[in-house]
C-alpha cells in the first residue's frame, strides 16, 4: 500500500487561530503529527491556509517514533493552540485531514466530521496546482458545512 501525504488543520469558531500540522507515518502504519505545526493567526481575515498546507503535506515524512510514552499533552497541535487544556482544544477545534488521492497527488480529499457525527463526513476535493485562493475558500466552506451541521 503507498504511503500517501496527509496533514490535519485544526479550525475554531471560537477562536482566531488555525494550526496546521505535518504528519510523519510509521513503519507499522501509524500516523502522527510533527513537531513544530504552523499558526495562522486570524485565518477568516487573511489568506494562508492554503499556503500553509501545501508546506505541512511537503514535510510529510517516514519516521518511526516509541508513541507508547506519548502523553497527550505533548501534542504539537495542542501545543501550538492557545487552549489551557487539551480537553478545551478538543472543545473547541474541529480537525480537517487531508490526504493525497492516490501517487500522483494531483488532488487532495480534505474531510471532516461534523460534531456529533462519527459516521457522516463532508469532504472536498483540493487541486494540488489549484490557487491558494481556492483551496482556502474550499476549507472554509467545508468547516462552515460542518459548523452549521444539523443533527
Amino acid at each position: 500500500m503507498p504511503m500517501l501525504r496527509r496533514a490535519h488543520i485544526y479550525l475554531g469558531a471560537t477562536v482566531k487561530e488555525a494550526v496546521v500540522a505535518a504528519l510523519h507515518h510509521n513503519s507499522a502504519g501509524i500516523l502522527f503529527e510533527q513537531d513544530g505545526p504552523a499558526v495562522i493567526p486570524d485565518w477568516r481575515q487573511s489568506p494562508g491556509l492554503g499556503v500553509a498546507l501545501r508546506f505541512a503535506l511537503e514535510r510529510f515524512s517516514l519516521q518511526e517514533r516509541n508513541l507508547r510514552d506519548f502523553k497527550k499533552t505533548e501534542w504539537p497541535s495542542y501545543r501550538a493552540s492557545t487552549s489551557r487544556s487539551v480537553r478545551k482544544f478538543e472543545a473547541t477545534y474541529m480537525c480537517i485531514s487531508v490526504q493525497a488521492l492516490n501517487e500522483a497527488e494531483l488532488f487532495y480529499d480534505a474531510y471532516a466530521y461534523p460534531p456529533g457525527e462519527e459516521d457522516i463526513a463532508l469532504h472536498v476535493t483540493l487541486n494540488r496546482y489549484g490557487p491558494d485562493e481556492e483551496v482556502d475558500r474550499k476549507l472554509l466552506r467545508l468547516f462552515n458545512a460542518c459548523v452549521d451541521w444539523q443533527r
